[in-house]
């Protein structure tokens, strides 16, 4: 084991996240972490890697396990730095290494001391142990991977939108390698290209992997277990999203039929106590009855955790078939153009899936649809 959870429950105030948890995360898993929006799955995460406490039970973590965490609360962090100094960080013990190497290479040159000679051998086996002089091949590489051109990766770090320095922070945490991967919406700022990028490197970390995500398609394709949060409680699946829906259907309507039958008993024996409280010769029997149902472990109806939300787009007038129509659309931004001379036309009841790399204008091209961004052409 990795690291687990045993017998942990965790509470916000008079709230419970998860109660009497047991979990363990083993050698090379790949885990999908699910439930509700609201639940706890990211707080479930902060348990893990100790920045909350558990209100009872103990996180367990092998002695020589490392963990890396990325989270929304990464993009405070803020530096000067390149998004490739940035994403070197990861090679700390590298980066001092190479410190040491010159210090000591400089005392050589002076003295031709044995010892300094036996220490610089020892400190340059231990950079090829670690792969010291590939780290910024390796690096550059995950970077284009993620999606940032070769240009890009000496630009200041601040100067870039959130979702490009949570691609940086991405980069970093996977070349740090640690042996357990938390990823909380990992896709959430990714372009397409780059899903697939993340996706076939996943596929050969040498880690475990847990993975938050809202993605259903993303978790089919990376994970082989499922660990839903439902109702305080952890429920484990041994198979991917789509395995976890169907087999989730089933333990729902067995909850519910079991929930349906221990209702009918509840009124059945309430009945029972109602009508002969009274009797002397019942009485004792309708005690019985009222403590054995205050002991009762109550079965949780499954409609209690259910979304109910309702979106209403109201219209001012009904369109025609023709909702929207674009003539000869050209759209730059100083010297990069967004479109150029196009053309669409979308009719009522057509469902569009508008998609291309990050940067590219989707926002823009939808705010010319909209009406509220200025172009050359007709609309």
């Amino acid at each position: 084991m990795l690291l687990g959870l045993q017998d942990v429950t965790f509470e916000f105030g008079a709230r419970a996240i998860v109660e009497d948890a047991t979990w363990h995360i083993q050698p090379n898993e790949r885990i999908g972490l699910v439930g509700y929006n609201g639940t706890g799955k990211s707080t479930l995460f902060k348990v893990l890697t100790g920045q909350y406490s558990p209100s009872r039970g103990t996180v367990e973590k092998g002695r020589e396990t490392t963990i890396g965490f990325l989270h929304q609360d990464l993009l405070g962090f803020d530096t000067e730095d390149s998004i490739l100094e940035v994403a070197l960080g990861a090679f700390e013990r590298v980066k001092q290494l190479e410190k040491e190497l010159e210090e000591i290479a400089a005392e050589l040159e002076k003295t031709g001391d044995e010892d300094l000679a036996h220490q610089y051998s020892d400190k340059l086996h231990e950079m090829e142990v670690l792969d010291g002089y590939s780290i910024h091949h390796r690096t550059e590489e995950i970077l284009q991977g993620l999606g940032f051109a070769n240009a890009d990766l000496k630009k200041p770090y601040k100067k870039f939108s959130g979702g490009w320095r949570m691609r940086v922070l991405l980069a970093k945490m996977i070349l740090m390698q640690p042996d357990v991967l938390l990823l909380d919406e990992p896709t959430n700022h990714l372009d397409l290209p780059s899903i697939e990028w993340l996706e076939k490197y996943l596929q050969h970390y040498q880690g475990a992997v847990v993975i938050v995500s809202h993605d259903r398609y993303f978790l089919d394709r990376m994970v082989t277990k499922i660990v839903e949060l439902y109702q305080q409680q952890l429920h484990f699946y041994s198979g991917n999203y789509s395995f976890y829906e169907k087999e989730k259907a089933l333990r729902i309507d067995l909850q519910k039929k079991a929930y349906d039958n221990q209702q009918d008993y509840i009124r059945q024996q309430e009945r029972f106590v109602e009508r002969f409280k009274a009797k002397a010769s019942k009485a004792a029997q309708a005690q019985s009855i009222v403590k054995r149902l205050d002991k009762l472990e109550r079965i949780e109806d499954v409609e209690l955790e259910r979304p109910n939300m309702r979106i209403n787009f109201t219209v001012e007038k009904q369109p025609g078939r023709t909702i929207c129509t674009l003539k000869h659309i050209t759209k730059s931004f100083k010297d990069v153009k967004i479109v150029e001379n196009t053309g669409a036309e979308i009719d009522r009841g057509d469902k569009i899936a508008l998609i291309g790399a990050n940067g590219k204008g989707k926002s823009t091209l939808l705010r010319i649809i909209a009406g509220i961004e200025p172009f050359e052409g007709e609309r």
